[in-house]
């Protein structure tokens, strides 16, 4: 009672009692920080019980899902989440309670428009609440469609290394079982080569998943010189056609072989020499699409010996190999006045542009 009387004990009281406000306000400045920053984030902001149950979501959460505040109270909220991923979505949260830590990617629906977006969703104990926990879901959607699209490019680059190795082998043993010589081995081994890695340049652009047919002769055609493209020694006609990477990747090796025998014994060697290369496309309804592809070679007096298609690599390319990888129809013809080659071959309807 002493000390009561002298005052002690009611120092002692207010303090308490201030400590207490002080202690509260702190809590309200904290819950309001925590308010104003979790409404303000493009994040999904939601408390929770250790078990999942949903204490309160953000008004994000509720544009988003169109799911009310009321309705995603408790475990209501995994209404939201897709049907195949709400088992993992409740079972992570038993895990959470043992790592301190909860995370999950998981599907969830949109309201607006109903579709799932994938979202990464996390979420930490409060330090200060025992058993409340704060987490945030985060779109993630586009991340997981660009790794997706990265794995697709990986496998794709894989097959194509695979297939381009595969054809390094062919073109070698090919040139070298039809060449008299190491000396002539060697340029055309590196020739073909070259014309394999015009064909990759092409398939590499950013731009380029398939080559159109005019680029591919363009290109080939600029290699062994091009001065007469755009002229009247050179026609070039057809409409757009679209080629995979394996259609263009031996067929530029077809053409390759054409121009180089052109540029060494025929059209664009001689003065008198004319080249067209023309293709179209022929489908009916409901048939496959088919692009019909033509060299012809006019105004050449023909070697009776030494054109190396006659016999060697080129030849059996063109009758042999196209049939084969392509089942292309061939023929190729040595006229008194120039080489003939039709080539026939399949392409996918979506990648023939009308013509």
């Amino acid at each position: 009672m002493t000390r009561l009387a002298d005052g002690s004990g009611f120092v002692k009281i207010f303090r308490n009692l201030t400590e207490r406000r002080v202690a509260e306000q702190r809590i309200r400045e904290s819950e309001e920080l925590f308010r104003l920053l979790a409404t303000n984030i493009p994040q999904l902001v939601f408390r929770t019980k250790s078990s999942g149950a949903r204490a309160w979501g953000s008004p994000q959460w509720i544009k988003f899902t169109g799911l009310s505040l009321e309705d995603s109270l408790g475990f209501g909220w995994l209404e939201a989440i897709h049907p195949e991923d709400r088992d993992a979505t409740v079972a992570a949260w038993a895990a959470a309670e043992e790592t301190g830590e909860y995370c999950v990617e998981h599907r969830i629906r949109r309201g607006s428009d109903g579709e799932y977006r994938w979202h990464q969703t996390r979420a930490k104990p409060v330090a200060e609440i025992q058993g409340d926990w704060v987490g945030t879901s985060a779109d993630v959607h586009q991340l997981r469609e660009f790794q997706e699209r990265q794995q697709v490019l990986l496998a794709e680059l894989q097959h194509r290394t695979r297939n381009l190795l595969a054809v390094v082998q062919s073109i070698a043993r090919q040139t070298m079982r039809t060449s008299r010589s190491l000396d002539e081995f060697v340029p055309q081994f590196e020739g073909r080569l070259r014309a394999l890695s015009r064909v990759q340049g092409l398939l590499a652009r950013p731009d380029h998943g398939s080559i159109d047919l005019r680029e591919l002769v363009e290109t080939e055609l600029e290699a062994h010189g091009g001065d007469d493209l755009g002229n009247d020694k050179v026609r070039i006609e057809g409409p757009s056609v679209m080629l995979s990477a394996t259609v263009a990747q031996v067929l530029a090796l077809a053409i390759h072989e054409l121009a180089t025998n052109a540029i060494k014994y025929g059209a664009l060697k001689q003065r008198s020499g004319k080249l067209e290369v023309m293709w179209r496309i022929d489908a009916a309804d409901n048939e496959e699409r088919r692009v019909a592809f033509e060299w012809r070679e006019t105004g050449v007096d023909m070697p009776n010996r030494g054109a190396p298609m006659r016999g060697g690599y080129g030849r059996e390319l063109i009758e042999r190999a196209l049939p084969y990888q392509l089942k292309a129809s061939t023929s190729l013809e040595f006229g008194l006045d120039g080489v003939r080659c039709g080539i026939v071959l399949a392409i996918e309807r979506e990648e023939g542009a009308n013509g």
